[in-house]
């Protein structure tokens, strides 16, 4: 007699840590997309975005720091020379000074 095979067969549970844990590994790879991850972990890409829907503040927690960045606003004590860097942050450099709402829409 030929068993019928489940619905349920072959799909695996993953704990709240093992969907953390692939979740981190997603954004610190950078450069793969949703298909191939959901691919390697063998899910839909609904499943995918409701982890990082439940789960995604977590994630923040663990990987940034918490509250507000500390920022030096003291004047700046050389005169800007055309070409040289006024501030560099996070890769971004810029060679003047720009209006925080500017550096909102850039994070």
């Amino acid at each position: 007699m030929k068993q019928k095979k489940s619905s349920l067969a072959g799909r695996h549970h993953f704990s709240e840590q093992e969907i953390i844990s692939a979740l981190e590994q997603f954004t610190q790879a950078g450069n793969i997309s949703v298909k191939e991850f959901t691919a390697a972990f063998q899910i839909s890409a609904a499943t995918f975005y409701n982890w990082r829907k439940r789960y995604g503040s977590q994630l923040m927690e663990t990987n940034s720091p918490g509250g507000f960045i500390e920022v030096d606003l003291s004047p700046v004590q050389q005169e800007s020379i055309p070409g040289s860097i006024f501030a560099e942050y996070r890769g971004i450099i810029f060679y003047q000074r720009v209006e925080p709402s500017y550096l909102k829409a850039l994070l």
